[in-house]
C-alpha cells in the first residue's frame, strides 16, 4: 500500500508541475515539495481553473466528509477572490457583479437540503450580505 501511495503522490506532483511554475521548477531540480507548497500550488491553479482537485468519500458514516470540507477551505476561492455575477430578475435578468460586502442585501445559493432528527439543514454559499439566527429569507 505504501508503494501505491508514493506512486500516486508522484503522479500528483507531476500533474501539478505541468501547470504550476513553482512546483515545475522543484520537479525539474528533483526536489521534493513540502505539503504547504503543494497546497498553495493546488489553490493557485484551482483558482486559475487549470487544476481540479478531486475528493472521494461516502455519506455513509461520514467517510471522507471532513477531508472534503478541509479541501473546500484549502483550495477553493473565497467569493471575493473571483468575480461573481448574478442575474437581476427585476431587470430582465441583466448580469450584475456581486460585491461580496456583508452590508449589502443577502445573496446566497442553497445547494443542499437535508432532513435531520433536529429539523431541516440547508447548506448555503453566501455571496454577499449576512444571515443571522432567526432571519427569514425567500427566493
Amino acid at each position: 500500500m505504501k508503494d501505491l501511495v508514493e506512486e500516486k503522490r508522484m503522479e500528483l506532483i507531476e500533474k501539478l508541475a505541468d501547470v504550476d511554475d513553482e512546483i515545475g521548477e522543484l520537479f525539474l531540480m528533483e526536489e521534493e515539495p513540502t505539503e504547504e507548497q503543494l497546497k498553495e500550488a493546488i489553490r493557485r491553479q484551482t483558482i486559475a481553473c487549470k487544476f481540479v482537485p478531486v475528493f472521494m468519500g461516502s455519506a455513509f458514516k461520514n467517510k471522507g466528509v471532513q477531508a472534503l470540507l478541509d479541501g473546500v477551505v484549502d483550495y477553493l476561492p473565497e467569493p471575493s477572490e473571483k468575480a461573481n455575477f448574478a442575474l437581476d430578475r427585476s431587470q430582465d435578468e441583466k448580469e450584475v457583479q456581486v460585491s461580496c460586502n456583508k452590508d449589502d442585501p443577502l445573496l446566497a445559493l442553497a445547494f443542499k437540503l437535508e432532513e435531520t432528527p433536529f429539523g431541516q439543514l440547508t447548506y448555503m454559499r453566501i455571496y454577499q450580505g449576512m444571515l443571522k439566527k432567526g432571519n427569514q429569507i425567500h427566493n
